[in-house]
């Protein structure tokens, strides 16, 4: 990686292109590795942005836990014109009207994703995984997320970032990159989405 992502503060000038924003508190270790893989993937800048709290209106009382479509919503609706995507990080459990819970949720081929590392602590039984699964889980929901927000469609090849997520154990046995033929569809995309733009980094070749 070329260029190390950008921690951002109020009234800091953004690249305008990948937007990180915790959502309530979350270690500055996990933004960070956040924003390097996503960087690594995307080869565009990535920004750290300052924290903001959780629309109280995703709360689900009845759950106990938050709706993502409506986290979703709120970070289109307040960052879709500064930066290009933005993936929300929260700590807070996550899901939606169908499913129980969820790892992470994006619109396909929008401009906002959510991440929680809520479920992403735990092993097999109550206790908690190591740092580094611990990391690995996040940076794999992370990516497949923001590769949704591109158009990606889930993969059923191999171990790619892109397969589907059901529970823990199918999220460990994926693998924190994509395919060859997900890598190229991303390329596309991405190049696609930059078209017009002045401060484009120039076309993005697969990895």
């Amino acid at each position: 990686m070329n260029e190390s992502h950008k921690e951002v503060g109020p009234g800091a000038t953004r690249q305008g292109f990948i937007a990180v924003v915790p959502l309530g508190k979350v270690g500055i270790d996990i933004l960070r590795v956040i924003g390097d893989s996503l960087q690594g993937i995307l080869r565009l800048p990535v920004d750290l942005l300052d924290t903001e709290p959780l629309p109280p209106d995703a709360f689900m009382e009845s759950r106990n836990q938050h709706n993502a479509m409506t986290i979703i919503k709120h970070l289109s609706n307040h960052y879709s014109r500064h930066t290009m995507k933005v993936l929300g990080v929260t700590n807070r459990d996550i899901c939606n009207p169908i499913l129980t819970y969820v790892f992470g949720e994006a619109y396909m081929g929008g401009s906002a994703a959510v991440l929680s590392c809520y479920r992403l602590y735990k092993g097999t039984e109550s206790e908690f995984v190591s740092r580094e699964i611990l990391l690995e889980r996040i940076v794999k929901v992370a990516l497949h997320e923001i590769g949704h927000t591109f158009n990606l469609p889930h993969c059923h090849t191999g171990r790619c970032v892109m397969r589907a997520s059901h529970n823990l154990a199918e999220l460990d046995q994926k693998l924190n990159y994509l395919c060859d033929y997900c890598e190229m569809f991303l390329s596309e995309a991405v190049n696609e989405a930059l078209k017009g733009r002045d401060d484009a980094p120039g076309h993005i070749d697969p990895l």
